[in-house]
């Protein structure tokens, strides 16, 4: 009786589905120089970004991404940042580091001098990037963390560690003509599915 009564229901295995993928542009994005502290992109213009070291000086970018449109129950497979770098000065040394930035901050408005806090509990490496090519960064564990609200999002502090000279990528930024080149956030995730249980299946379920 208890098996009828239980076959007549819509039995259901939850299954993963396939990948899908989502893809980004910045809600923001600036740069700011130790050197011009009080200045927003001080060199180049808002159609640019720049991340490294320049003489003495230090060039860092800021760049942040809403990402409300994952869907709710999605699980986080691969998050990249792409930054196409239009140009490079110097010679390679040290590496690129990426910190989560843990305060709001403004494009408009943001500078050396009133940057916001970042922390490195969470951080990713990279080398440096080539010209003409997409430079890409893996960005799992911060939109994880994102994502799940294990920290609030105000994007990515890019910055370097260890270089000895003048050490710069240029990137074009989000103000920049051409979209196919402006910074990306390419997320991939998957979604709990449902398929009808087979008969047998059913039977021995409730057995």
């Amino acid at each position: 009786m208890h098996i009828g009564i239980a076959l007549l229901g819509v039995l259901c295995v939850a299954l993963p589905t396939a990948a899908a993928q989502i893809e980004l542009t910045p809600v923001q994005d600036a740069y700011v120089c130790d050197c011009l502290p009080d200045v927003t992109n001080p060199n180049g213009g808002p159609n640019y970004l720049y991340q490294g070291q320049y003489g003495s000086c230090f060039d860092r970018t800021l760049v942040q991404w809403d990402i409300s449109g994952i869907p709710s129950d999605a699980t986080i497979v691969n998050a990249e940042v792409r930054l196409y770098c239009e140009g490079f000065y110097g010679a390679e040394s040290g590496y690129m580091i990426y910190y989560r930035i843990t305060e709001p901050w403004d494009e408009n408005t943001v500078t050396y001098n009133n940057s916001p806090a970042y922390s490195d509990d969470v951080s990713a490496t990279a080398d440096w990037p080539d010209v003409d090519t997409w430079h890409t960064v893996n960005a799992t564990e911060f939109v994880e963390g994102w994502y799940d609200g294990s920290f609030d999002n105000y994007g990515l502090y890019c910055h370097c560690e260890d270089t000895t000279g003048t050490c710069v990528a240029g990137y074009w930024s989000s103000n920049y003509s051409d979209e196919s080149l402006r910074p990306k956030l390419v997320i991939e995730y998957t979604m709990l599915g449902v398929e009808p249980a087979s008969l047998g299946d059913a039977k021995a379920t409730f057995k």
